[in-house]
């Protein structure tokens, strides 16, 4: 601003100024003196204003254009008479540009735009259910139909949750699992969504459970399932045994509304029955639904969650024996804590931060290169000036050559961004779940890009320019280029290069607390083995099987397999521990015990089976394990974990004791060792184990342990599923540890690309440091030779050279090293077994800075060592 102020006023003041040299011409003119000759005069008293007036308004307009072209052009020529400088500062930049665009796409897609294919997708909130404990929470359809009712701040509400079934096309078909959305029937309609082909179900009046077997498939399904043909609208599919009719086709493009996660049905919540019958429409106590809304015109995030928090409270008073304690939490969808952003959302701000100090790192290499350009210019510089080109002139020059070298940088950056943003689809974790997480390059990354490009330039363009357009013309002129940098300009160098080393001192502590904190979490585990463990997946309940004789075949299924040769153990459990589907909770009530005020009584759980503590290698602390004994007709048994036996029960024994759950007594018989359920990095919790055939259910997950080779032990269980019933096959197989190997995916995508990113901005800083030194030595040739023709040894130019160059990377290393302590609390949430000023990471990054700098050091050294006095001062 100040720039284009001083440019205006400039102009007002040549306008002022030759109006009063048209005035002192006149006097003159009166005084007897020719018109020629009275300018010359009023020239001479006043310079020669009108070629400043003409400078000045040059600087703007079509002249100003035609003058910025011409710098350009002059700009181009002389980079391409310089290549090696050109080719590092435009690889530089695009290292920098790139990393920070490829990064930002990834946001793009998983936070700032999570629902692609959703109109006015920013009007959309997600409301969560938030428990007495600040735990985040799926709601129930109670309670989603009574804040649809009563709320003023959503123009409307929807209710969705992410639901595996067994699909086949026909009765006889193979059945295959299917991952899709089960969601209420004004769903299209809220997210102004419309089918591709067919149409979507709509909400009607008079609905009621199980009256409308419809299915939308999802575009991506519909094309791999029926090859895109027009024909599959009309099908009828079968789900879970149930025949669902194909009504149409969601639009390419949209997934649903689960970031990260790729929709291959959608149904609606009235088929609840059928499609997931382990819930529930018509309990309060939350429980599988995740809410949506999309906001009325004008209203706020604020004012939503203000209204809707007082009818939670309202809630809470009307049902308090369902709703007691639970509030409600509105924000954007990027902040749910659901779907692939509540893993990925610290993750990506923290790589945003570390790109753009890799850019920052880029921009202090480039500057320190034009600074040292710009001395081999001095004379170029001072002959323009003497040749009447203001200081305005030159910094235009210089800035326009540094946005050249920039534009090259943006426009290769873009290059390493189309290639980068793949690198986000190859970090998403391997499994069965249909995964959406396409990044593109699309016009807000390239908006995004030129941007930083235009702030790069002024960033690393700036102060060089600044720096050389102030010249002594008498000096520069007399003395030449090569004794103008000056103590200011080395000292200005030296700071630059002690920012980019203590910038790469800040990306090496924070990627290796997190290789350390992944390498952590894989050594110490979730407190159970996963080694040698295969899973298979079974779901009867498309096969017409009851919860009884689910039961007896499974039971039968794992006392076959237990007879198997290599086979070690043998269980059965509900839900994967770490996995992203499949979780269950209840309400508990404690016998002898008084609940504290607000305290929340849900506590999470698992169904298992025989032998699931000695499969997973998880110790019973006290009492014992499940037991064939342990049927349906005996008395109901549960185990507890370490956490809940010492909150419940603190100093006894927990075993004896009695919990209420799923509306019966339990008595507690043994208390497992705590083990992490559903992330690695939190905390101890109460958790219970309820038996398998004291339970109804008719899916499962088979463990098997045996040291046989995992696709060995899968077709070992086919064969025993087979033998039981022809038409039962597992849904899908796995190893347990390369499952469990995906809960990890967020830290390990923090951990390699802040690796790629480290080690970049550590490679930059080296070179940052290799080309103060190298200069350093061309400036000093003179000195050198002297000191070697007075007689100093090679060790004592050794000592002047890298002194200097290990001064500055301690400097830097150090300043750093403090500066890592406050930004590394950032990603303190990633950290697993490692704390945020861990001695060892830093040692070991301070360590390898030395020696990469000492690699950057060597080479200047080395050739000052090398340096003949006669040769060295001949050429002074």
């Amino acid at each position: 601003m100040k720039f284009f102020f001083w440019s205006h006023r400039r102009k007002e003041l040549a306008e002022e100024i030759r109006s009063h040299l048209e005035m002192a011409a006149a006097d003159r003119m009166d005084c007897g003196e020719t018109a020629e000759e009275a300018a010359s005069a009023a020239r001479r008293e006043f310079g020669n204003v009108p070629l400043v007036a003409e400078a000045v308004e040059a600087q703007w307009g079509w002249e100003g254009l035609r003058r910025i072209w011409l710098d350009a052009r002059y700009g181009v020529r002389t980079f391409a008479k310089n290549p090696g400088f050109t080719a590092v500062a435009v690889l530089t930049l695009a290292l920098g540009i790139g990393g920070n665009a490829t990064v930002f796409s990834w946001i793009r897609s998983v936070l700032l735009n999570p629902l692609p294919g959703v109109a006015a997708s920013s009007e959309l909130a997600a409301v969560e259910s938030v428990m007495p404990n600040g735990e985040y929470h799926t709601s129930s359809y109670p309670d989603l139909t009574d804040y649809r009712g009563k709320n003023h701040s959503f123009s409307d509400m929807i209710g969705f949750e992410f639901v595996g079934v067994d699909l086949s096309v026909s009765n006889t078909a193979p059945v295959e699992r299917v991952w899709g959305l089960i969601a209420t029937e004004n769903y299209f309609d809220v997210l102004r969504v419309n089918a591709a082909l067919g149409r979507v179900f709509h909400e009607e009046q008079n609905q009621a459970p199980n009256s409308d077997p419809y299915i939308v498939l999802g575009n991506g399904f519909w094309k791999r399932r029926f090859g895109g043909r027009p024909d599959a609208v009309g099908k009828t599919l079968r789900l879970n045994g149930h025949p669902f009719t194909v009504i149409g086709v969601a639009p390419p493009g949209f997934h649903g509304t689960i970031v990260g996660i790729d929709a291959e049905y959608f149904v609606p919540m009235l088929m609840q029955p059928e499609v997931l019958p382990s819930e529930s429409l018509t309990d309060r106590n939350p429980t599988f639904i995740h809410m949506m809304g999309r906001l009325r015109s004008g209203v706020t995030i604020e004012q939503a969650q203000a209204e809707m928090a007082t009818l939670a409270g309202n809630l809470a008073r009307e049902y308090p024996d369902s709703s007691n304690g639970v509030g409600v939490f509105v924000a954007p969808v990027w902040k749910a804590h659901y779907g692939v952003q509540d893993f990925l959302r610290s993750v990506l701000a923290f790589l945003m931060v570390v790109a753009a100090f890799v850019l920052l790192i880029a921009c202090v290499n480039v500057a320190n290169l034009l600074l040292a350009r710009a001395t081999t210019r001095q004379e170029e510089i001072a002959i323009r000036a003497a040749l009447g080109a203001d200081r305005l002139s030159l910094i235009r020059q210089l800035l326009v050559e540094s946005l050249l070298l920039a534009g090259g940088g943006g426009v290769c950056g873009v290059l390493l961004a189309l290639w980068g943003v793949k690198l986000l689809s190859l970090f998403a974790p391997a499994g069965h779940l249909p995964v959406a997480l396409s990044a593109r390059v699309d016009g807000p990354v390239l908006a995004f890009t030129l941007g930083l490009t235009l702030v790069t330039a002024m960033v690393f363009g700036l102060a060089p320019a600044l720096r050389s357009s102030r010249t002594d013309l008498n000096t520069s002129l007399k003395h030449g280029a090569r004794r103008i940098g000056g103590p200011s300009g080395a000292h200005l160098r030296s700071v630059l290069v002690i920012s980019e080393v203590a910038l790469a001192t800040v990306l090496l502590v924070s990627a290796g607390l997190l290789v350390r904190s992944v390498r952590n979490a894989e050594m110490q585990g979730p407190g159970f083995q996963t080694d040698h463990i295969a899973v298979a997946a079974f779901d009867l309940r498309a096969s017409g099987y009851s919860g009884a004789q689910a039961s007896l075949f499974f039971e039968r299924l794992a006392g076959n397999l237990r007879e198997l040769p290599g086979v070690e153990a043998v269980t059965l459990e509900r839900y994967v521990p770490l996995w992203f589907t499949g979780r269950s909770y209840t309400p508990v009530e404690i016998e002898g015990y008084t609940p504290q005020r607000n305290e929340d009584m849900g506590i999470d759980l698992n169904v298992v089976g025989t032998d699931y503590f000695r499969t997973l290698r998880i110790p019973i602390l006290a009492g014992r394990d499940f037991t064939q004994q342990d049927r349906n007709e005996t008395p109901r048994v549960v185990i507890v974990n370490q956490t809940m036996a010492n909150h419940f029960w603190p100093g006894r024994d927990a075993t004896g004791h009695r919990l209420h759950a799923w509306d019966q007594w339990w008595t507690v018989v043994g208390v497992a060792r705590d083990v992490k359920y559903h992330r690695m990095n939190e905390p101890p919790q109460p958790f219970l184990y309820l038996p398998v055939p004291q339970t109804s259910g008719l899916d499962v997950n088979l463990l098997v342990r045996s040291q046989m080779p995992t696709a060995t032990v899968i077709g070992a269980i086919r064969s025993a599923a087979r033998s039981l019933d022809a038409k039962i096959q597992p849904l899908e197989t796995d190893d347990l540890g390369g499952l469990l190997h995906v809960s990890l995916f967020a830290n390990r995508t923090a951990a390699s690309v802040a690796s790629i990113l480290g080690g970049l901005g550590l490679f930059l800083a080296a070179l940052g440091v290799y080309g103060v030194l190298s200069y350093t030595v061309n400036q000093r040739l003179g000195e050198i030779a002297i000191r070697m023709a007075m007689g100093a040894q090679a060790r004592d130019v050794l000592s002047l050279v890298g002194g200097k160059g290990f001064k500055l990377i301690a400097i830097g290393g150090f300043g750093g090293a403090l500066f890592s302590l406050i930004v590394v609390r950032a990603i303190s949430g990633l950290l697993f077994g490692v704390s945020a000023s861990d001695p060892m990471t830093f040692s070991a990054a301070g360590g390898l800075l030395i020696l990469v700098a000492a690699a950057a050091c060597c080479v200047p050294a080395r050739r000052a060592m090398k340096v003949d006095p006669m040769t060295a001062l001949r050429h002074e």
